[in-house]
């Protein structure tokens, strides 16, 4: 990873750093981008808000939730995106 991430980079990073701690490298060229780029910061709080408002529904015992076999589809899916 370079010093400073495009923000293409940037926002494969902020999505990363949703679902697991970033190495120190990458979270310093997150934030060093986000820093300086206002539509990464802008995506950077839509994430982390949309990721929250998930936590919370997940937490209302009387909301619908996904069966298991659709989280593992959904799970599969997403893996094949990450990992050409």
């Amino acid at each position: 990873m370079k010093w400073m991430p495009s923000c293409r980079e940037t926002s494969v990073l902020a999505s990363r750093a949703l679902d697991s701690r970033l190495g120190i490298t990458d979270r310093l060229a997150l934030r060093l981008h986000l820093a300086i780029c206002q539509n990464c910061s802008q995506f950077h709080r839509q994430i982390q808000e949309i990721r929250r408002l998930f936590h919370e529904t997940a937490a209302d015992a009387d909301a619908p939730g996904l069966s298991n076999q659709a989280r593992q589809r959904i799970d599969t899916e997403v893996q094949k995106t990450l990992d050409p």
